[in-house]
């Protein structure tokens, strides 16, 4: 089993290698050909500025605020809006914004969960907005400002706002960039971008090819002469592969993989397997004339990457009911998981989740994708998940079906800024998945082996490793937190568990996604943490000592535990 990841098409690998399109077998060597190519066809993607931290937030080399852990200041109670819109006007000059950079900020999101308000502003310059900068503010209904991050771009100066490129033209030119990939969806959007210590008039570019092997890139094309000073793959991927009953047939009967009757064996049924499947109500499916499709609110099935099959059914009978090694049967269990997580994030959490950035209507998903090889992915240029089929296959696990789907959520709450600093977001799918799993009944006991895994009919077995929720026994943050994203994300997503564990699922799972809404594009584990145990002091100020407990005294994140007296409220309003 390989580890989920971006691979560039044929005829681009074909290309670059000197080979033919039709000698390029999907082997494990030419996969990893692939992914170092798509490394190599990333320009300008900087790696995470260095911060130094205090009690107060973290801070850049000049002094700026990068992330404010306790703000200490109170606005004058008003819409969330209006209360950032003073905290920037009072504190703006502590992350680094000028008079000028203040006036010019515009809100380009706004989001209300309860009494916990974030808006996030960008910065503008002659009227354009400035790629990369990002500032979330998180607010309480009483005034007070619970937490700033701050992804504030410096140096940017006047450009000529006449671009001498086409939108279509900036398009051509990043998919001449990617080699000359088909693509199936593109958008372009004339910002202002601070690159190799120049502004500079660009189309940033988003583009998708219906060639699995490229994938989701966003692009971004000097609106003057055409070149590309940035390009960074917006597929995010996932490590496995699996199948899915409530949650998995391992879990609901407590087996072992290699229990006889339960091993994958290339799709095919067993009497064991079909045993323990259960019935589902498949809610708000679409009559369209005399058939019925998996279409709703939620969750939408939709074929576009190959293998081209028939995978989404379309039937006159409301009843799709079948067994798992019908060619249907992925497509019923990730309709099914994503409406289902999607409607307890937004209607019993209220915690608005829905990618509206891209697109109306119900996730897109493609349950047999990824040219059949063994992985997944979401694109964040698209806001679409992806399954493949290789090993188990992957839109048969609920755990690799949330955890995709936590990528997405992750980049619709933040507008956008999901994070992989550290692994946060590949941790954040695995939190998300690995709560799903363990709020069905009758699963494993903490005392089982299977208790902390991941993926645990997906991974776990010979196709690949999985991973588990207890990686914080033997790793420690920052320094000792594994190597590669999806292995640092571990550590977040135990350190969440424990607190999940001690508050209750609702409880935790409600204060996770509201603080993670404030981060952005560059917030690590401990910007996030900071933000989750601040919005919990607001939603109930009960659950802190026990976050505390899993965040600083079973992890090792440091975190400023928020108190109920001990905000010194400055240059602010005063009650």
């Amino acid at each position: 089993m390989q580890q989920y990841r971006n691979i560039l098409g044929g005829a681009v690998a074909a290309a670059l290698l000197g080979l033919t399109t039709s000698a390029m077998a999907l082997s494990p060597e030419s996969i990893a050909q692939r992914e170092s190519m798509k490394v190599a066809l990333a320009v300008g993607v900087d790696a995470p500025a260095q911060l130094s931290e205090t009690a107060k937030g973290q801070f850049r080399a000049d002094g700026s605020a990068a992330v404010l852990f306790v703000p200490q200041f109170k606005a004058k109670p008003a819409t969330a809006k209006a209360m950032t819109l003073e905290f920037l006007a009072a504190r703006g000059a502590s992350l680094g914004l000028s008079d000028a950079e203040i006036a010019s900020l515009a809100v380009t999101s706004e989001r209300q969960t309860d009494a916990i308000g974030v808006v996030r502003v960008q910065q503008s310059q002659q009227g354009l907005p400035v790629y990369g900068s990002d500032i979330a503010v998180t607010s309480s209904a009483s005034g007070e400002i619970i937490f700033v991050a701050s992804d504030k771009v410096s140096n940017v100066g006047e450009v000529d706002t006449t671009p001498a490129l086409s939108s279509a033209k900036a398009i051509d030119a990043a998919a001449a960039h990617l080699g000359g990939a088909p693509l199936r969806a593109q958008k372009a959007q004339l910002m202002v971008h601070v690159a190799g210590g120049k502004t500079h008039l660009v189309w940033r570019t988003n583009v998708s090819s219906s060639d699995v092997r490229v994938g989701g890139w966003e692009v971004l094309v000097d609106a003057h002469d055409g070149s590309v000073l940035r390009a960074e793959s917006t597929t995010h991927h996932i490590d496995g592969s699996g199948t899915v009953w409530a949650p998995d047939p391992l879990s609901s009967a407590k087996v072992a993989y290699a229990t006889a009757g339960y091993p994958d064996n290339n799709n095919a049924d067993s009497p064991q397997l079909t045993a323990q499947l259960v019935n589902v109500t498949l809610r708000d499916i679409t009559l369209d004339g005399a058939n019925h499709k998996l279409s709703g609110p939620f969750a939408n099935c939709w074929e576009w990457e190959a293998p081209t099959d028939a995978a989404c059914p379309v039937q006159a009978s409301t009843n799709f009911s079948v067994t798992r090694s019908a060619l249907t049967f992925d497509a019923v269990m990730v309709y099914h998981h994503v409406d289902s997580f999607l409607r307890y994030t937004n209607q019993t959490l209220g915690v608005v989740s829905l990618p509206t950035r891209h697109y109306t209507g119900g996730v897109r998903f493609d349950p047999h994708g990824e040219a059949g090889d063994d992985n997944s992915h979401y694109d964040s240029g698209t806001g679409e998940l992806v399954f493949g089929e290789g090993g188990v296959d992957d839109a048969q696990d609920a755990d690799v079906i949330v955890h995709e789907l936590g990528h997405g959520i992750h980049d619709w709450i933040t507008n956008g800024g999901l994070s992989q600093t550290q692994g946060l977001s590949e941790g954040t799918g695995d939190y998300l998945a690995q709560a799903w799993s363990r709020d069905y009944p009758n699963q494993w006991a903490p005392g089982d082996t299977a208790y902390n895994w991941t993926f645990s009919w997906d991974g776990h077995n010979p196709f690949w490793a999985g991973r588990v929720t207890n990686w914080q026994t033997n790793h420690t943050y920052p320094g000792n937190l594994g190597s590669g994203i999806h292995a640092q994300g571990q550590y977040w997503a135990s350190c969440n568990h424990l607190a999940r564990t001690a508050i209750g699922g609702q409880a935790m799972d409600k204060a996770f996604l509201v603080g993670l809404s404030g981060t952005t594009s560059s917030s690590n584990q401990k910007a996030a943490a900071q933000a989750v145990i601040n919005a919990a002091a607001v939603q109930n100020f009960a659950n802190v000592a026990a976050i505390a407990q899993a965040y600083n005294t079973s992890c090792t994140y440091a975190v400023t535990v928020p108190t109920q007296t001990d905000a010194i409220f400055q240059n602010g309003f005063q009650p």
